[in-house]
């Protein structure tokens, strides 16, 4: 009895060490810290897990840390843990009201993270003036916006019915939606680009020395590509099922 007692303790000693087992919840245990708060912790990824309302992610050049707030006046309030160099935040620790809410997420603009990854079911999600490596931002019915950004490697943006709206420096664009809008102006030409909708109208504009080639579109709807340049070049590759295509040179594009 006491050597399967001693064996129990010591599995779940290591359980909560390594960071939780089937039945072990650390979330539940305290993990969570409720309420606005500034993070000083060196932080490479930050993800977000937010239902209604609103979600923004901005860089600002004077900020010193992460700031984290909310507008919510009644209910829960959110929840952030920090594990290793990963910030978690949550509309509310699990088991309380999320409700509907605005959340912003003030970050040193100079700073380039491994990944920002943002889950909402309705709430508008937007990233602003930002470095990261990667981004992914996923919503059932909440519009996608990604202004001003610097993103080195994917820009991974998946909505159900809202609009996905980016005008930033990106390295690869994977971009889904079933009946929302996309539109896209890449200031740079990126490696790798694929936009897909069913029946949303996709708008891209790509610097003017663009390879027209290099552009694939298939569409019930019109296909217009304003692109000249007949060099060969990368394989971007557009589709909507019943939505019209449009491909746009950016005069002032490098």
């Amino acid at each position: 009895m006491k050597k399967i007692i001693t064996l129990i303790s010591i599995t779940l000693a290591a359980c909560l060490v390594l960071g939780g087992c089937a039945g072990i919840d650390r979330i539940s245990s305290g993990a969570y810290t409720e309420g606005d708060r500034d993070i000083a912790d060196e932080i490479y990824k930050i993800d977000i897990d937010w239902q209604q309302g609103s979600v923004m992610v901005r860089g600002s050049e004077t900020a010193q840390s992460i700031s984290v707030k909310e507008n919510a006046a009644e209910g829960a309030k959110l929840a952030t843990r920090v594990i290793g160099s990963v910030l978690y935040i949550k509309a509310a620790a699990p088991g309380k009201e999320a409700g509907e809410k605005t959340l912003m997420v003030t970050v040193p603009a100079g700073y380039n993270y491994k990944e920002i990854e943002i889950r909402t079911d309705s709430a508008n999600a937007g990233l602003r003036s930002l470095k990261a490596s990667r981004v992914d931002v996923k919503t059932e019915s909440g519009k996608i916006s990604v202004i001003g950004c610097v993103i080195d490697d994917e820009a991974e943006l998946e909505s159900v019915s809202g609009n996905i709206t980016s005008e930033s420096e990106a390295a690869d664009y994977d971009i889904q939606t079933v009946s929302g809008s996309v539109e896209i102006t890449a200031p740079t030409v990126p490696e790798d680009m694929d936009a897909e909708t069913v029946d949303g109208s996709i708008i891209v504009t790509l610097p003017a020395d663009t390879p027209a080639g290099s552009v694939k579109t298939k569409t019930g709807g019109a296909v217009v590509n304003n692109l000249t340049n007949k060099e060969k070049g990368e394989k971007f590759i557009f589709t909507s099922k019943t939505g019209s295509i449009f491909v746009l040179p950016e005069i002032s594009g490098k």
